[in-house]
């Protein structure tokens, strides 16, 4: 999402009682846990992006619906011990995650094994650890904090970013527990073309992770 609504973010120190204050607390609340489940949806224009996620400190999974029109595909990316795994359709692997065509219809339905120090790593990985599913959370922009109110049955503080790109003003506002720990809650965005949602809750639950047997080196597969 950050980069769907990519702006300069403030530079300045975060006063005691500030929003800057307020969303560090909010994060570092996240980071601090063992875990987390989070469900999140993206859409802009006629693509929906959907993701069923859990991460935890090394490990994680990610499982994406991708709809384009009236075509959906799907990817699940597995990470564990510094490295990816990757396993969808042809139709999802080029509009979703880029790849070439040739070599996606060739290797759709396959295992494929990215490791840290490939150039796609950061980008495949992204979301599927609790530190880079934490960091995805902080709003752009300039800061402001919104009133206490409920969500998801829960009462919760709130920052709210708010930007100027080149589709239109974004606004991003993230939602956290109002007692004891910030947990974030939820996250919601949108912009002119764009809306944006996050649910995240089960903290500390176990992730179940099972890396493939068998998947081929991204380098030998022409994908990139």
């Amino acid at each position: 999402m950050a980069a769907l609504l990519a702006c300069s973010i403030p530079t300045a120190a975060p006063a005691a009682g500030s929003p800057s204050a307020l969303l560090a607390s909010i994060l570092a609340a996240g980071k601090a846990e063992r875990s987390v489940h989070y469900l999140s949806t993206t859409s802009f224009g006629t693509v929906r992006v959907s993701m069923s996620c859990d991460v935890g400190a090394t490990r994680g999974i990610q499982r994406i619906s991708y709809r384009h029109g009236a075509k959906t595909g799907h990817i699940t990316v597995i990470v564990s011990s510094n490295t990816a795994y990757i396993r969808g359709d042809a139709f999802t692997l080029i509009q979703f995650t880029g790849f070439k065509p040739a070599p996606s219809a060739k290797y759709a339905g396959v295992w494929i094994r990215i490791p840290r120090t490939d150039r796609d790593y950061s980008t495949v990985a992204a979301g599927v650890t609790l530190s880079s599913a934490i960091a995805e959370l902080k709003p752009l922009g300039r800061l402001t904090s919104i009133p206490a109110t409920r969500v998801e049955g829960q009462r919760v503080v709130g920052v709210r970013g708010t930007a100027s790109t080149p589709r239109g003003t974004a606004v991003e506002t993230l939602y956290a527990r109002a007692a004891g720990s910030h947990l974030p809650v939820r996250e919601v965005a949108s912009r002119a073309d764009a809306r944006f949602s996050v649910i995240l809750s089960n903290w500390n639950e176990p992730v179940r992770v099972v890396v493939p047997r068998k998947a081929v080196p991204i380098s030998q597969t022409g994908l990139e």
